[in-house]
């Protein structure tokens, strides 16, 4: 068994003309880290960094990677990425690539100061600290979708920009300082072996995750500046699932908690009382997809229909919206039979009483 790392939250960079660097946030499953050229005498001696020039490969289960840019990479079972930092020299910043690789048409996220979106195979990003507390993401090769609602505000994209294509590039705004935003992996529970000279596998059994004690702090200075709602849905949540995985100044973020695949905490609106997202993996069959839309509820469906997320103003209703499009998706109701259980079952919420409907998921999750 080998832990990984002593880095630590919040850590500020030292050495200004070091590269910058990618860390592993999160695992539980298996990831193999291919480095060629490159022969490590103990296997995985670097973890929880991963060394420039690097594939990563998501074996099984899911794992979430940060860099000290304030750029985060989350990928499941099937996705694949090639890792480049370049160190800033003669007057130019680091510079980070992400490309998605592999056999697999596997989709990668990818999380800059709150534009989120997807990398598929052939799709290449770079990432400069192109200004103080300014990162410009840039389109290298291929197209990247953009997740809907996620474009920061006074971004030069547009509010419902979908996707930008190579040689297009947009600023974002981060934090000042360069620093990883979650602690290192503390947890004794990585066990790494060697595949070759150059290739190593790293395995956590449970959720392998960072001390949450500077992650629990950093997130309740950051909702104390929020808005009175959004802080109270925040705090609700930190109080069942703990410190989220990752905190940002608009939202807070949990991977792998309870029931779901991620949860989202947004500090402002998004449309009308949607604060809390959270998704599961789920996939929706594409002669479903109307049916889901007709149902008219805060659904989403991700583009490779392998994920379904409900956004609303509590889990209660999360729930319930899910519920209801798995009845759907299975044919036990209609797109307007579950539309109307829906308001009949939240009017009756408000007046005190409860349905299973709204504590917890009805169906098996794969």
């Amino acid at each position: 068994m080998m832990a990984l790392g002593a880095a630590r939250a919040g850590a500020q960079s030292t050495q200004t003309n070091a590269a910058p660097q990618l860390q592993v946030s999160q695992l539980i499953g298996k990831i193999e880290v291919e480095t060629p050229n490159q022969t490590e005498s103990v296997a995985g001696q670097t973890l929880p960094y991963i060394r420039s020039g690097s594939i990563v490969r998501v074996l099984s289960g899911s794992a979430a990677f940060e860099s000290d840019t304030h750029a985060t990479v989350r990928a499941g079972k099937g996705d694949s990425f090639h890792f480049a930092a370049r160190r800033p020299e003669s007057g130019q910043p680091g510079v980070i690539r992400i490309a998605a690789v592999g056999k697999e048409p596997k989709t990668l996220e990818v999380n800059v100061g709150g534009l989120e979106f997807f990398l598929r195979k052939g799709s290449d990003v770079s990432l400069t600290a192109s200004g103080r507390g300014e990162m410009t993401v840039k389109i290298e090769q291929g197209n990247v979708h953009i997740k809907p609602g996620s474009v920061p505000k006074n971004s030069s994209l547009r509010p419902n920009a979908r996707m930008m294509a190579a040689g297009e590039s947009v600023i974002v705004r981060v934090p000042e300082e360069m620093r990883f935003e979650s602690a290192a992996l503390s947890r004794p529970a990585v066990k790494v072996s060697r595949e070759n000279d150059t290739t190593f596998v790293a395995q956590a059994d449970w959720p392998a995750r960072p001390s949450n004690l500077n992650r629990d702090a950093e997130a309740r200075r950051t909702i104390s500046r929020w808005p009175e709602v959004s802080r109270t849905v925040a705090l609700a949540t930190m109080e069942k699932y703990g410190a989220p995985d990752q905190v940002h100044a608009d939202k807070l973020v949990w991977n792998n908690n309870g029931a779901w695949d991620r949860t989202i905490a947004y500090r402002d609106l998004r449309d009308q009382s949607d604060i809390l997202e959270q998704t599961i993996r789920y996939e929706v069959p594409r002669t479903k997809l109307s049916a889901v839309n007709e149902i008219n509820l805060p659904l989403r469906v991700s583009r490779d229909r392998k994920e379904i997320s409900a956004t609303s103003e509590s889990e209660q209703m999360n729930f319930l919206a899910l519920n209801l499009a798995d009845e759907v998706i299975k044919g036990k109701k209609s797109s307007v039979e579950a539309r109307d259980f829906y308001a009949r079952t939240v009017s009756l919420s408000k007046a005190g009483k409860t349905s299973p409907y709204m504590q917890g998921l009805l169906f098996t999750l794969p």
